[in-house]
């Protein structure tokens, strides 16, 4: 699935509370997709913590949405509010961002 498809997954698959076990039983084999065609399990995802159990559906989406790699996000360190990548020197003082 999609990455923006995750929290209607969630809400759709599951009652409230869940213990751990019950989401990685019931869609732990679900694949997300990044943007870059890279794919990985909720069980996954998951499997780093230790959480027994997710009060809300919201809370065991930002668990998985918490623990997805970089692939997951944008550009890295990108900004569109600046002249000049994060990092990198800027040879031409000339130059003003407002």
């Amino acid at each position: 699935m999609e990455y923006s498809e995750t929290e209607q997954v969630v809400e759709e698959s599951l009652e409230f509370p869940v213990m751990h076990s019950t989401v990685i039983e019931q869609i732990g084999a679900v694949e997300i997709t990044s943007p870059y065609g890279d794919s990985v399990t909720i069980q996954e995802t998951l499997d780093p913590l230790e959480e027994g159990k997710y009060l809300t559906s919201n809370a065991l989406y930002t668990a998985i949405i918490g623990n997805l790699g970089e692939t997951f996000i944008g550009r890295k360190y990108y900004d569109d509010r600046s002249g000049t990548a994060f990092g990198t020197d800027v040879d031409d003082e000339s130059i003003v961002s407002f």
